[in-house]
């Protein structure tokens, strides 16, 4: 069972990256780029931390919780601290209308009348988090929306979608964990999170 991020840790950097699954290669006939997609990808997260104010304050905390988490064996949820809530319309409790399949991409919810997704806005269904890949509009209470990962699995209809940050289970790769310290100060931390 996955740990929540401390809600007091608040990070100042965020990058939200996808990491595709496949290989690349150039062709040693015609020299152009080759590549093989897998349905595989996964997010990539990376969190900064500077070293003044609550940082100072909690760098016990986050000293024992880098500690803990090293390794990749213990997993937290976290949510995109940035946009924790669609900056489309949808709201409420919409659910999925129709099952998935590995590949798929895109999903079909039922939502409230209006209901809308703008490009880049985070849902979850399942244990997956996906992204809009473009703005998506309600056609009654039916919502199509078009994502930039793909399902890596079957999600049957009727399961929640979370839109309020929705969680995302990761794990920190580094097999040490830890902030560094000078007499006074606590400097600034880069850590790395996968999805688990």
């Amino acid at each position: 069972m996955a740990t929540a991020w401390p809600d007091n840790l608040y990070p100042q950097e965020l990058e939200w990256r996808l990491v595709k699954a496949g290989s690349q290669f150039r062709s040693p006939f015609t020299g152009t780029l080759q590549a093989i997609d897998y349905v595989g990808e996964r997010w990539e997260v990376m969190i900064g931390l500077r070293g003044e104010g609550k940082l100072r304050k909690f760098s016990a905390q986050l000293d024992a919780t880098l500690a803990y988490f090293a390794g990749g064996v213990n997993q937290m949820d976290i949510f995109h601290w940035v946009r924790p809530v669609p900056r489309g319309t949808l709201r409420g409790s919409p659910t999925l209308q129709t099952t998935t399949a590995k590949g798929n991409t895109q999903v079909v919810l039922t939502v409230a009348a209006g209901s809308t997704l703008e490009a880049g806005d985070l849902i979850g269904i399942g244990t997956q988090v996906f992204m809009a890949r473009s703005a998506c509009a309600a056609v009654s209470t039916t919502l199509t929306v078009p994502l930039v990962n793909r399902v890596r699995g079957v999600i049957n209809s009727g399961t929640a979608v979370v839109w309020d940050r929705p969680k995302l289970t990761v794990v920190c790769p580094e097999m040490s964990g830890g902030l560094a310290y000078r007499p006074g100060m606590t400097l600034p931390a880069q850590i790395q999170l996968v999805e688990a």
